[in-house]
């Protein structure tokens, strides 16, 4: 059912209405574990990067369930885009980002002169790529010319600890009916 007859992921999930709501309460029960196990290593002088890798998981997590909302429902059955949507971490990063404040994308501030300053710097592409490289905190890699390792991106400690705070709550809110 998750793959086509050729082996490919299918582009279109169809699940019963039941089903759904079972996926997004499993989803955002995993959202409260990540960001609850990423806040407690935190607390207790744990890795930042690893922090911040774990927070990265719970931010693409809320991306999944956006996208789980926003699933076409008709006669008790729900259509998820699958491949290209609830297995695809670009598209769960964005529409994550696309519905959190900032306090959820900023885990690190570099110091910048006005005159360096480019709009591009903050485009959505450029944090997902951002986070994207943080889940590599849990693997070593090569860097794309592969002369080096590819290093880990610095985290601030209390831009974490606002981002995991702020995520929660609004996590808290999130209203598991969609009909």
């Amino acid at each position: 059912m998750l793959k086509d007859k050729n082996g490919n992921w299918v582009e279109i999930l169809q699940i019963s209405e039941e089903l759904w709501r079972k996926i997004v309460q499993e989803t955002l029960n995993g959202v409260f574990k990540l960001l609850d196990s990423a806040e407690i290593l935190l607390d207790n002088e744990g890795n930042k990067a690893i922090c911040a890798g774990l927070y990265t998981y719970a931010l693409e997590e809320y991306g999944k369930i956006v996208l789980l909302k926003q699933s076409s429902h008709a006669a008790g059955e729900v259509e998820i885009e699958y491949r290209k949507g609830f297995l695809y971490h670009p598209k769960k990063f964005r529409l994550a980002l696309e519905n959190l404040p900032n306090e959820c994308r900023t885990l690190y501030e570099a110091p910048f002169d006005a005159k360096d300053f480019e709009s591009s710097d903050f485009e959505t592409e450029d944090v997902i790529a951002d986070f994207e490289a943080r889940m590599a905190v849990f693997y070593s890699d090569f860097t794309d010319s592969g002369c080096n390792i590819q290093p880990v991106p610095p985290v601030d400690t209390r831009l974490l600890k606002n981002a995991i705070n702020t995520l929660r709550t609004i996590a808290l809110g999130t209203d598991l009916n969609i009909f």
